[in-house]
């Protein structure tokens, strides 16, 4: 039996669609697929990532709650692999994203010069190169994780679990750094002129708010159907919960405080970045961020029946991982090319996340077929089997 034959057919189906629009696309408008294609992989991608954080800090944090969820964050580790080959595309599209590396002369001579000042570092080989180091940093951790919990449940559990955890405070170091130096390339240097030094921990803070929120709608949909025992139950949505708010607080305090030293130091150059999102309704769609991305699910988790509840939970989970995807839609597209076709292009910004979703979807539903749905050879399973919140 085939690969493709043994996926279920939703996110085949999904896949085929968003390759069918992307292919349209190209021929259409490619400059806004391109712009597309980005959101919908760092998006994506920013998601997955979180969950390789949320292991690593479980190891080395020792977080016994968390042992009955880690398969659920494990199996979504095991998409890595799939997001070094849908990189391509950005890689081929670089030209037309980044204006470092436009094969047009660049006529904002302020623009100009701070790219030739940044030319050994912006410039397509290195870049590459450095992205390829990233997304090999990533598939490693996340393999070697994996497959160490896949082992446990043989058997040899201390001697496993030691060395996770030594590769989960080393693999954080890794991870800390490669992630801030993808936001800072793939992101940030969108607009090279400008900076900002907490860029990355800004795409972190939104990547563990995607991460928890995905887990939260994951470990729902598996009690649900009966993959998970009765005893994960509304303890662990409570634990989850507390976590998500940590991280929607985390999400608004990092953004205010990068607004508010920009701003307050009154540098053109500096400022420039925002005076772009708060006109052209790129204002209204920030502020659909404050209230739905912060406001909103804050005030539904200090609630402790919103907490407790599978069914609350996974909504708000969905809900947040909509405001994740418009959170990188505003940071990314602002900044994309110019010339295309805005009004008219939202059906590519459907039809790339289609296609990045749906390969992510195909590819986590073969990578678990047949895996226990909890680490059955943890030690300290059956204490987070029976963790309580009281």
């Amino acid at each position: 039996m085939s690969a493709v034959s043994r996926a279920p057919k939703l996110p085949v189906i999904v896949t085929s669609v968003g390759v069918v629009v992307c292919v349209i696309g190209i021929f259409v408008d490619p400059a806004r697929l391109a712009s597309a294609y980005l959101v919908a992989y760092l998006s994506c991608l920013a998601v997955v990532l979180g969950a390789l954080a949320m292991i690593m800090i479980a190891r080395v944090t020792a977080a016994t709650w968390f042992v009955a969820l880690r398969r659920q964050a494990e199996e979504v580790t095991a998409t890595l692999p799939v997001f070094a080959l849908l990189f391509v595309p950005i890689l081929v599209w670089s030209h037309v994203l980044y204006p470092w590396a436009s094969r047009i002369p660049l006529r904002d001579p302020h623009v100009r010069e701070a790219v030739l000042a940044k030319a050994a570092y912006l410039n397509l080989p290195f870049f590459a190169i450095r992205s390829v180091v990233y997304l090999a940093t990533w598939i490693v951790l996340g393999e070697l994780l994996r497959r160490a919990s896949l082992t446990q449940d043989r058997g040899d559990t201390a001697a496993i679990e030691r060395r996770m955890r030594t590769l989960s405070a080393v693999g954080l170091i890794a991870f800390g750094l490669t992630v801030s130096f993808a936001a800072f390339d793939w992101m940030m240097s969108l607009t090279p002129a400008w900076y900002s030094t907490i860029y990355g921990v800004n795409y972190f803070a939104g990547a563990m708010v995607g991460a928890v929120s995905l887990l939260t709608v994951l470990v729902a949909r598996a009690r649900w159907r009966g993959e998970l025992p009765v005893s994960v139950s509304a303890d662990h949505f409570h634990a989850l919960a507390k976590l998500l708010l940590t991280f929607v607080l985390f999400w608004v305090y990092i953004g205010f405080s990068q607004l508010i030293v920009i701003w307050s130091a009154e540098i053109p150059a500096e400022r420039v970045w925002y005076v772009v999102r708060m006109r052209g309704g790129w204002n209204l769609l920030g502020g659909v961020l404050v209230a739905g991305h912060f406001a909103l699910p804050f005030c539904a988790l200090l609630v402790r029946s919103i907490k407790r509840s599978a069914l609350a939970m996974s909504c708000i989970g969905v809900w947040l991982l909509v405001m994740h995807y418009l959170d990188i839609y505003w940071n990314v597209m602002p900044a994309a090319p110019k010339g295309a076709n805005w009004a008219g292009g939202f059906w590519l910004d459907a039809g790339a996340l289609l296609l990045v979703g749906g390969l992510a979807s195909v590819t986590w539903a073969l990578r678990r077929a047949n895996e226990p749905a909890i680490p059955i050879g943890d030690a300290e399973i059956a204490a987070s089997l029976s963790y309580s919140t009281n």
